[in-house]
């Protein structure tokens, strides 16, 4: 028969009169509890689940709440005594123990009643107060032994279907199961855990469908109030398997980490969880899990897999329904959810001991891929170790779980997310790499977008993480060279490749631009310190680490100057700046010093004329053109430019621009160095100042360093005096005319000495003498061209100067005579005047006049007093002579710039190339320096000549600087070296020679040189092997003898032969 249709009228889903149960009268008709007799009425047995037994019930629980959640403490006192009185009158039953008994509790006798089907409501109103009832008295030791004894009576054989009937229970009955596994919960927290282990024990019925209960969440449609009052399946199962987790042993917890249901039950759609859960989920699993050291690394690990760590990730955008962060009124003291989820990540994702991170013995940094490869073998000319051979192998990683899970992150989007991605790359850098080569999406090209701007401070992020230390420690492995792939990616990451980085410089949006050159500027910066790393542990390597260092450091080199952009288009946007760009003018010039001194053969390929670029920055501080809006950045700039000054070969030191108040750079420098002050750093110009007079003086005393020191000593302005521009102008031309005629000014000086001292020893009394030639020379013409006033300046700056010099050793007759010999030619009375009070006050009286100036220039010396050199006439040798005592370092080093006064040929033959080379053989850090710097300089020249030889000498010069270049800080080229490389150049200049063959054979080795056994191998190749022709093996033993005999200034050789 079919079911009648409801009426249309009705509106209700059914019309039949329902029927009514009157749950007010048990609620309201509550007895006061005034003494524990009449509890143990109220709780007695009885058959009948009636409304008598369902508000005695009610009753009970009212009683226990206030004393749980009381806020009178009297009356919780007075019941909590009560409550002990009323557990005594329950019936005992030994155990056969004296110190252990059961209670025979009649509220348990209910639960086992209301077990029946028809009583739920009733057998989870009385699961719930037992739960209660070991929650009220918990926290006090008078409870202990009853509480013990009501827990064990709970997990009798007896009663553990009662628990199976709860757990079994279909999933909409959430009451009855919240109800029993709130009751387990006590059961477990109860006395520290004492009954844990019975609980697990019957882990088949208590831990039955925990993962399922795990899953049921409340309905998010209800009211907020509704949801904190009426905890979830979910909620409660936690609280369960966190109590068991916090208070099982190590063997039950290994078991329960074993459960993968659980483990994935607990972390997923977190995000749907409120936030005290959430709180309480990561705090559980780090303080009960991760931070317990007894729980095994392996059994940590598998907590976290990829989608576990992404669920959490989840977290970083956790908003409730109106969009703001969500976070209940109890918890405002605490971070937020997104604080939250970061710090637990951090932690996780950072720390060896809690399982997923695999680090520590840093074998992915090494040179070998695995465990099992063999050694990286000597490098050659192709390569630094066997594997990198092939560096578009992907690498293998040991943290997978990591890489798979860093790919889930959006960097670019979230501050949080980026801070995690670049501390785990700290903690593991093999994942640097791997996370750029896997991450498809991640494309760097120039667009100005926030997306785009999020992925450039994520490369910041990812540039200037610090430099692993524990790559470059001296134990075990680390005598290994660290993967030269790996550490280039931390260097510069892949994305960050030559074209896209040119392609950010030639935009039009000033920010993009910026961007870029700060994204090189810290690579740059990061590349210095790695390589400082390097050579910290090559030096304290042995022999065969040492090349292994060497040559990984080389590799690094060359690796890092094929993935920066060229130069040329940091010059271009440094050209391009305005005048309202002083930050990327900054910018811009600081990447161009940068270059200049981490990748200089790069750098002097291009044709950047850092001479005007200088001289155009002078002349804007000269002339007072920098505001104060860009008058902060104008001395950075000017710094930058000045240490690319330093650097570049190409310098005009003494060429004068039209702007620069007809002032040099060299004289716009001094001028600069002795007037400015505040922002302009004066250290940067006297470095300036010592470049140029290094590099373009070339005195033949070889004092430049200290003519400069006495000059700026003597144009320091007081209150009396201060330079003027007249002298600077004056003073510049000195220098230009000192440049170009050092020879003839220095030969003038020698003349002055021998008229007062009768002899030309040049001693350090002699220091600025050349320069006092000039000053006489050029006298006459000052005197025409200045003012009264700034004769008078130049006057009294040449009076101090001349007193600087006598307080600093100068000699007292060559300086009274530069002063008679100025005064004789002074038309100017009152200038005149300064040079006679000062021959009676500082200098004193000069020597006697008896000799003029007519008679020293009628009286020539002789030739040998003035050069030095003594003509040794021809004469037959008739017996053999010992050979002197090894040749001393000349302390002027002549040979780093004769070469350049010579044209290629020239040079090659006549033996000042091999005397630049020798210079790598000082004593001094700053001479070999240099050396290399100009040796740099002869390559390029030599690669653009038409020289007949250009290409073995290249590949001479080419050894010769790596040979250098892979040498300790403070460690020269041994002499033996040094020597032969000398005489390389001179035998590759004539093909003809006995031993070109042997010289080119020898050069075709390797791209370095062995400096401990160079002797001993020419030994063998001269002595033991056929000469190239029948007559030359005399000569070939004759130029060995002469190589050793110049090559042994040290004991370095001859342990080696």
């Amino acid at each position: 028969m079919a079911k009648r249709l409801a009426e249309s009228g009705i509106t209700g889903s059914h019309s039949k009169r329902q029927r009514l149960t009157d749950d007010r009268s048990s609620k309201t008709n509550i007895e006061e509890i005034s003494s524990a007799k009449q509890l143990q009425t109220l709780l007695a047995f009885n058959q009948d689940a009636g409304p008598d037994t369902k508000r005695s019930i009610h009753t009970f629980k009212v009683f226990l709440e206030s004393i749980a959640y009381g806020q009178d403490a009297s009356l919780q006192a007075s019941r909590r005594e009560m409550l002990h009185e009323y557990l005594k009158l329950q019936p005992r039953l030994q155990t056969g123990a004296e110190s252990t008994f059961d209670i025979d509790l009649d509220l348990v006798k209910n639960w086992d009643f209301t077990s029946q089907p028809k009583n739920e409501a009733l057998f989870t109103a009385v699961t719930a107060v037992l739960a209660l009832l070991l929650k009220s008295i918990s926290h006090h030791i008078e409870f202990r032994e009853y509480g013990k004894s009501i827990c064990h009576l709970l997990l009798d054989s007896g009663h553990l279907p009662l628990f199976e009937k709860g757990l079994s229970a279909q999933k909409s009955k959430d009451q009855l199961i919240c109800s029993s596994l709130r009751l387990l919960t006590e059961i477990v927290s109860f006395d520290g855990g004492s009954s844990a282990k019975r609980v697990y024990r019957a882990r088949d019925t208590t831990f039955k469908r925990l993962d399922t209960f795990l899953n049921l969440r409340q309905d998010t449609s209800l009211a907020a109030s509704s949801l904190r009052r009426k905890p979830s399946v979910r909620n409660t199962a936690l609280r369960y398997l966190f109590a068991n987790l916090r208070l099982q042993d190590h063997g039950a917890k290994i078991e329960i980490l074993g459960n993968g249901k659980i483990l994935r039950s607990i972390f997923q759609d977190i995000k749907d969880d409120p936030p005290s859960i959430i709180y309480e989920i990561l705090n559980a699993i780090r303080i009960d899990l991760l931070k317990d050291e007894k729980i095994p690394r392996r059994i940590k690990c598998r907590l976290f897999t990829d989608q576990v760590l992404g669920s959490i990730a989840t977290l970083y955008g956790y908003q409730n329904e109106n969009g703001s962060l969500q976070r209940e009124e109890s918890f405002q003291e605490r971070k937020s959810i997104p604080d939250l989820a970061h710090a637990f990540l951090l932690s996780v994702c950072t720390t060896p001991e809690y399982g997923i991170l695999i680090g520590g013995d840093n074998r992915q940094h090494r040179g070998a891929d695995g465990e099992g490869d063999e050694a990286p073998t000597v490098p050659n000319s192709e390569g630094p170790v066997t594997s990198e051979r092939q560096p578009t192998k992907p690498r293998s990683i040991r943290n997978r779980v990591l890489a798979s899970f860093l790919q889930t992150l959006r960097p670019y989007a979230d501050d949080k997310q980026r801070d995690l991605i670049s501390s785990t790359f700290q903690a593991a850098p093999e994942l640097i790499s791997d996370f750029f080569r896997m991450k498809k999406s991640f494309s760097f090209d120039p667009k100005l977008t926030a997306t785009w701007a999020g992925y450039a401070a994520f490369l910041m992020s990812t540039i200037n993480l610090p430099v692993e230390q524990r790559a470059f420690v001296s134990e075990n492995h680390s005598l290994v060279p660290p993967s030269v792939s790996d550490i280039i990616e931390s260097i510069l990451p892949l994305p960050l490749t030559p074209k896209v980085v040119s392609r950010c410089l030639s935009q039009n949006h000033v920010l993009i631009k910026f961007f870029a050159i700060k994204l090189l500027g810290a690579a740059f910066e990061k590349f210095a310190r790695v390589l400082e790393n390097f050579r910290a542990v090559q030096t304290t390597a042995d022999e065969y680490h040492s090349e292994l260092w060497c040559s990984a450091m080389s590799l690094l080199v060359g690796n890092f100057s094929q993935r920066c952009p060229d130069m040329s288009s940091v010059i271009t946007v440094f050209r391009g700046c305005t005048a309202e760009e002083n930050v990327l003018q900054e910018a811009s010039a600081r990447l161009l010093s940068l270059y200049y001194q981490h990748l200089p053969q790069a750098a002097m390929e291009q044709k950047f004329d850092v001479s005007f670029a200088l001289a155009s920055e002078f002349n804007d501080v000269l002339s007072g053109a920098h505001t104060q809006e860009n008058g902060g950045w104008k001395p950075l700039v000017v710094e930058h430019l000045i240490s690319i000054a330093r650097c570049s070969p190409d310098m005009r030191w003494w060429q004068r621009s039209e702007g620069n108040e007809q002032l040099s750079l060299f004289g716009s420098a001094l001028r600069l160095c002795a007037t400015l002050g505040g922002d302009y750093s004066r250290h940067a110009f006297e470095a300036l100042l010592q470049s140029a007079v290094t590099e373009g003086l070339s005195l033949q005393s070889g004092q430049e360093n200290q003519l400069l020191a006495m000059l700026l000593r003597s144009i320091v302005k007081t209150q009396e005096w201060q330079p003027s521009h007249a002298l600077f102008s004056f003073l510049d031309g000195c220098f230009s005319r000192l440049s170009k005629k050092a020879v003839r000014y220095y030969q003038e000086l020698l003349q002055q000495i021998a008229f007062i001292h009768q002899h030309t020893e040049y001693s350090s009394a002699y220091w600025g003498g050349e320069l006092l030639m000039v000053v006489i020379e050029q006298w006459p013409f000052v005197q025409g061209a200045a003012t009264p006033l700034d004769l008078e300046n130049i006057s009294r700056w040449l009076l101090r100067f001349l007193t600087v010099l006598k307080h600093n050793g100068g000699d007292n007759g060559l300086l009274g005579r530069v002063r008679d010999q100025v005064k004789s030619i002074t038309a100017n009375k009152k200038c005149s005047s300064l040079f006679s009070e000062s021959a009676e006050s500082s200098l004193g009286n000069s020597l006697s006049s008896e000799r003029t100036q007519a008679e020293i220039q009628s009286s020539p010396l002789p030739t040998a007093q003035v050069t030095g050199i003594a003509k040794i006439e021809d004469a037959e040798i008739v017996a053999w002579r010992p050979p002197g005592p090894p040749a001393v370092e000349d302390e002027d080093h002549p040979g780093l710039g004769k070469w350049k006064q010579l044209d290629i040929e020239e040079a090659v033959v006549e033996g000042a190339i091999g005397d630049l080379m020798l210079c790598l053989c000082s004593k001094y850090g700053h001479i070999r320096k240099q050396a290399l710097m100009e040796l740099r300089i002869w390559m390029r020249k030599l690669q653009t000549s038409q020289y007949s030889e250009r290409e073995p000498l290249h590949l001479l010069t080419g050894e010769v600087l790596e040979t250098g270049n892979c040498l300790k800080a403070d460690e020269a080229l041994p002499y033996f070296a040094g020597e032969a490389a000398a005489e390389f150049c001179l035998v590759l200049s004539d093909p003809l020679h006995s031993l070109y063959s042997k010289v080119n054979k020898f050069l075709n080795k390797a791209p370095t040189w062995n400096s401990q056994q160079m002797a001993s191998y020419w030994v063998d190749q001269v002595l033991m092997h056929l000469p190239t022709s029948d007559d030359a093996h005399y000569k070939e033993v004759g130029w060995l003898l002469e190589l050793l005999i110049r090559g042994l200034r040290t004991d370095a050789v001859s342990k080696n032969l």
